[in-house]
């Protein structure tokens, strides 16, 4: 808590200020509460200097204001506390970090950073931190906190002032870590600005977001703008794809990670004195084992997840805390604690039926990754993959996600996600168009209906892939948002419990 006297010192106004200390800061003036300092944000569609009479007559007891806004007089004309701006050379990131005594400095803060696995890597480098009785907190699009009980969150990256609020509370709740999953579109608004990362790695980059960000290569630059921010010898990167080698060029410190079979053969475990490489890996039913070198060790070890994709995950979560300085062994003995994360290639089954996997697959690649993975576990029976995508979002991938659908799984049922404002029949033909020459597709509007279609026609030996929603229980229409959950779908048709 900060008086109102080192606010306004810090903001580097002249007025007097009143006596008192700030309750919290708050961005929303809805949940303003007396003694609060209510911060307007100024966004591409709100003004929050439009509310802050509202936030006055909760009892505000200052207003924030950024540098890049204006007061109108009458606004001015008609507040009884102070509205301060923002100096020039200071950022609402750098007040938000300030205000909450520079919280991400005084923990481990890793972010990380990809198209896809952020939601997957956070949360297992989370749990491999609390199993070796380290305390770690996780912050994503899953929620934030403490496993397994998180806050929801509206944004993969939490605002900046939301953010450093929560930080700092982890840090006070006895966290000497935090994972943070660093979304292109946080990077781009500023979220994690005023946030000192210990420790930071890079996944992959395919198609996504391109509504937002317009090319990939806006898209990439968003993604090598964070990794600038971290450390060299604790920045962590895939150099399976492209995209992962042109960001680890010229960063001969960084920590490479590989599950590629001729990795050792590569220019890359000669260029980077230090590495990770999972050399061999054997799919069981409901687990992956796997060998690893790496220039912190050598060893075996077998966890509870499925999927090439989630090896991969793996490795990056391994990487990162053997940069941290976590001995190797040590990792080794305790990766058999790993479990499954909520909605990311979570696993249902019951005797007598079908498998089912629930996972948040929503892009191409994810698609593709998350079949192929069912695949290596399943050689025999078939893949039932059940796929929507979300309207007023990026059309051009939903041809493509359909292509990847029907390559990859021998039937392919296409219903709606979250429309949204759009026609889901609109959607449904979008995504039809790409496979108009298909034998193996099926158009079943009501998700509902889809699941219990594939339910009906999968036998004990298939697998039935619900992608695209993942954790959420909901499904949002033009007129109307319900509460829908695939997980829980699934748990009923199998007749087992949700936890």
């Amino acid at each position: 808590m900060k008086t109102l006297k080192e606010i306004f010192a810090f903001l580097q106004s002249r007025k007097k200020a009143p006596e008192g200390a700030a309750l919290d800061l708050e961005v929303d003036s809805r949940a303003v509460n007396p003694g609060d300092v209510f911060v307007a944000v100024k966004g591409t569609k709100v003004n929050g200097l439009d509310y802050a009479l509202k936030a006055q007559e909760k009892g505000a007891a200052l207003i924030v204001y950024e540098n890049d806004n204006e007061l109108p007089e009458s606004l001015e004309a008609q507040l009884v506390i102070p509205a301060l701006k923002i100096p020039a050379k200071k950022t609402l990131a750098d007040f938000a970090s300030w205000y909450y005594d520079e919280p991400s400095s005084r923990l481990g803060l890793i972010g990380i950073t990809g198209t896809n696995g952020k939601s997957t890597i956070t949360q297992i480098i989370a749990q491999w931190f609390n199993a070796i009785d380290i305390k770690c907190a996780v912050f994503g699009t899953l929620g934030y906190g403490f496993l397994p009980k998180l806050h929801k969150s509206a944004n993969t990256t939490l605002d900046t002032v939301r953010l450093q609020r929560s930080l700092r509370q982890v840090l006070d709740e006895g966290a000497r870590y935090a994972t943070l999953e660093v979304s292109s579109i946080g990077v781009c608004e500023g979220r994690i600005d005023g946030c000192t990362f210990a420790c930071g790695g890079f996944t992959n980059l395919t198609r996504d977001h391109l509504d937002y960000h317009g090319t990939m290569e806006n898209y990439a630059k968003a993604k090598g703008d964070f990794l600038d921010r971290v450390p060299e010898n604790r920045l962590v990167i895939n150099v399976d794809n492209e995209q992962g080698v042109k960001y680890a060029e010229n960063r001969n410190r960084c920590v490479v990670y590989s599950v590629s079979p001729t990795f050792i053969q590569s220019s890359a475990s000669v260029m980077y004195p230090h590495y990770v490489w999972v050399k061999k890996i054997s799919y069981k039913k409901a687990s992956i084992a796997m060998e690893i070198e790496s220039s912190y060790g050598s060893g075996r070890c077998e966890i509870g997840l499925l999927g090439h994709f989630n090896v991969e995950n793996f490795a990056c979560a391994l990487t990162v805390m053997l940069s941290m300085g976590i001995p190797f062994e040590k990792l080794m003995q305790s990766a058999c604690a790993l479990k499954p994360i909520c909605g990311r290639m979570e696993c249902f089954s019951a005797p007598g039926k079908p498998q089912v996997v629930v996972d948040y697959a929503h892009t191409p690649d994810g698609v593709e990754q998350v079949l192929r993975g069912v695949r290596e576990h399943h050689e025999e029976g078939r893949i039932f993959c059940i796929l929507g995508c979300g309207g007023d979002r990026d059309k051009g991938k939903r041809p493509i996600m359909a292509i990847k659908a029907s390559v990859y799984s021998d039937v392919a049922i296409f219903t709606s996600d979250n429309p949204r404002t759009e026609d889901p029949q609109r959607i449904l033909a979008d995504m039809a168009s790409g496979v108009n020459e298909a034998n193996n597709v099926v158009l079943i509007e009501d998700r509902l209906k889809a699941i219990e279609y594939a339910m009906e026609k999968a036998t004990e030996n298939d697998c039935i892939v619900i992608a695209g929603k993942g954790h959420e229980d909901y499904q949002i229409f033009k007129d109307r948002t319900i509460h829908f959950s695939d997980r829980e779908e699934a748990c009923r048709l199998l007749g087992v419990t949700c936890d």
